[in-house]
């Protein structure tokens, strides 16, 4: 389970041991109703008993809900509901032995039995499969245990007649066995089911919103909304995508007298400026190399013209220039030396789409375009310019801006020199 949506879940049983609390205190006014109603008729200190059990277990909760970690939270709920069953039990056995102790039926039909409901309904408001469990058991253990002694010891009498046992001091083994004990059930039963359905549900916007957050790291706030309502294209596919890299110029020279938190902040403010404009343009953030950025258009959904991926790449990497200009001046109030980039566009036919292992997944573009674009931005250090772009980029983008063609020069992994443009020159 993603760490995220296990934290939802932690929340909500928090949030439901409050809210179990609350209704712990209606009924606690339910249950001093029934004494007073019934005061002519029940016994007087046995109820003020089991209600001052009841209400101090109640204020206990609350206070430990409001001191204590979660971990004693948890462990008083466990506490509060194995209280409750016992308090019930108590007083349905007190009443069977002072009313009729020779006959046990009177437990099996007295209507304090259906007390045992309100442990359930504690349960289902905590939002705990296990506590709904264990309320089962409890019910069962306390029930059949009544019925048991009641039929080993002779304090009990069966009829086959439902008016003897509607109106008498009889008991139908039928309803006896089958009767409440498998209400209970089916009422848990429907309990669990509507927990477990909620469960999954929590569990399936959990992970839309993980799968969301995870996105819009690499991804602009409109195109992950499309991507969540169709993510088959994250599949792989061959297109065409322009692709930009960026990296800083002397970073090792630059960061050298940096402490690593300074280095941390450093690396996350100028990776935040240049990403931002990446998602301004409609660029998918495919990674950070140490301090370089990797950059495409036209991911996940190719455009139906490549020289519309092109020009925002080329749009791009303007605003980035410009941002860096803003990002500097801001260096340079405070006497810090400024921040110098290369920027290497190329468009070309890549792999694009989700490349996983059993521990990772990660969106991203292979090919030798990508290994191209990659070398024009080391290019950018030989020629002294900050913005290069290819020959088959410039033919797509080049009308839209002002450029100067630059001398072909040999790269690593290319047979044939490689001719650029420097952009903006």
């Amino acid at each position: 389970m993603d760490d995220s949506v296990r934290k939802v879940l932690e929340n909500e049983e928090m949030l439901g041991a409050y809210i179990s609390n609350a209704f712990r205190y209606l009924v606690a006014i339910f249950f001093a109703v029934q004494i007073l109603v019934n005061l002519k008729h029940g016994d007087i200190l046995a109820n003020a008993i089991g209600f001052a059990v009841y209400l101090s277990i109640t204020i206990g909760h609350s206070i430990v809900i409001r001191t204590c970690p979660d971990w004693a939270v948890k462990g008083f709920s466990y506490l509060a509901l194995i209280a409750d069953f016992a308090i019930i039990t108590a007083i349905l056995v007190f009443y069977t032995i002072n009313n009729s102790s020779l006959d046990y039926g009177f437990a099996i039909k007295n209507p304090i039995v259906n007390f045992y409901l309100f442990p359930l309904a504690f349960s289902l408001i905590q939002f705990r499969l296990r506590f709904v469990l264990l309320s089962v058991v409890l019910f069962y253990a306390a029930y059949f245990g009544i019925f048991a002694y009641a039929v080993s010891n002779n304090k009990i009498m069966f009829s086959d007649d439902w008016p003897e046992y509607v109106s008498g001091p009889y008991v139908l083994l039928s309803d006896a066995l089958f009767g409440r004990p498998m209400m209970y059930l089916v009422l848990a039963f429907f309990f669990c089911f509507g927990i477990l359905r909620t469960l999954i549900m929590i569990r399936r916007i959990g992970e839309g919103e993980a799968q969301r957050s995870l996105l819009s790291r690499y991804f602009s706030p409109g195109m992950v909304e499309e991507m969540m309502t169709n993510p088959d294209v994250l599949e792989g596919r061959r297109q065409t995508a322009t692709i930009l890299f960026t990296d800083i110029r002397n970073f090792t020279a630059l960061s050298e007298n940096m402490d690593p938190l300074e280095l941390s902040r450093f690396l996350s403010s100028i990776r935040e400026t240049l990403t931002d404009c990446v998602f301004e343009f409609g660029g998918t953030l495919d990674k950070y190399i140490g301090d370089a950025v990797m950059a495409t258009f036209g991911t996940p959904y190719p455009s139906a013209d490549p020289a519309s991926d092109a020009i925002r790449a080329l749009q791009c990497g303007q605003k980035m220039l410009e941002k860096l200009g803003e990002f500097n001046k801001d260096r340079g109030s405070k006497g810090l030396e400024p921040v110098r980039i290369g920027i290497g566009i190329h468009t070309g036919e890549v792999f694009s789409g989700n490349i996983e292992t059993s521990r990772r997944a990660e969106f991203t573009v292979i090919g030798d375009a990508v290994n191209t674009a990659s070398r024009i931005e080391s290019l950018t250090k030989n020629f002294g310019k900050e913005l290069l772009v290819s020959e088959e980029t410039w033919k797509l983008a080049g009308a839209n801006f002002v450029g100067e063609t630059l001398p072909p020069v040999q790269v690593k992994g290319k047979e044939k020199p490689v001719t650029v443009v420097a952009v903006g020159a």
